[in-house]
């Protein structure tokens, strides 16, 4: 019971003081962005690995008064992360728990803020190249991988297959077609299935309820996101929510 009074203390000093995590949302669109294999993408978002500032913001968290040991918890919980997102999207098990335990091994010797902090930055790129290198990606054109990553960064906006062709400067009827022929779908139904497969990794990993994963991701009302849901992933997303996390 000692435990639940001192969660209890820390959660209501946390609020107080306006200190939230990072939303759920946000954590697991970059971890989609990485599985996509978008590595400018990625470049972009850890283009200052040695701003350490972040690490002393409780936004991540405090797990361990000793600033460095704090880095290391929460540079090893987003390992663990991005290495269950990569397989789960086609990395080899055995390459993806190998790269893992490399970065969890080589950080355990440090002792530096900045080393860590360069070293996850690191992790953070390695992974999403593997991913950017899998087979699967060599048979499509320029112009069908470049359309795949920018639905893999902003399928949370409002976006079709004339706003990525107007993005990507491509005529939409040329866009339309030569990503048909390459991935044997429309664009139209890989966004959904991209916003199907973030919604199932929202549904497991937070805490945001169907109707708010339905908003967020552009589904045009609650029982439409429960069909597409339902079609892809043979299952309702309160099924799948059940499965992944069954009461105890």
């Amino acid at each position: 019971m000692a435990y639940n009074r001192e969660f209890t203390d820390e959660l209501l000093k946390r609020l107080e003081n306006s200190a939230i995590h990072a939303r759920y949302k946000d954590e697991i669109r970059f971890y989609d962005i990485i599985a996509s294999g978008n590595l400018d993408e990625v470049k972009r978002i850890v283009s200052n690995p040695g701003d350490i500032t972040k690490y002393d913001n409780l936004t991540y968290g405090h797990l361990s008064d000793d600033p460095v040991q704090n880095a290391k918890y929460h540079v090893a919980i987003s390992t663990a992360l991005v290495t269950r997102y990569c397989i789960k999207n086609g990395l080899d098990h055995e390459v993806a728990y190998t790269l893992s335990d490399v970065y969890i091994f080589k950080m355990d010797k440090m002792s530096r803020m900045e080393d860590i902090i360069n070293l996850h930055s690191d992790m953070l790129l390695d992974f999403t190249r593997h991913m950017a290198e899998l087979p699967k990606k060599n048979i499509f054109s320029l112009q069908t991988a470049q359309a795949m990553n920018y639905v893999g960064s902003h399928y949370t906006e409002d976006i079709n297959v004339e706003s990525i062709a107007k993005e990507l400067g491509i005529n939409r009827s040329y866009l339309s077609k030569l990503f048909k022929k390459n991935t044997g779908i429309s664009l139209g139904e890989y966004i959904r299935k991209e916003r199907v497969k973030a919604a199932a990794n929202m549904l497991e990993f937070s805490d945001m309820s169907a109707s708010e994963i339905a908003g967020l991701l552009h589904f045009s009302s609650q029982s439409h996101f429960i069909q597409c849901f339902k079609k892809e992933m043979g299952c309702t997303p309160a099924h799948y929510r059940n499965t992944s996390h069954p009461s105890i």
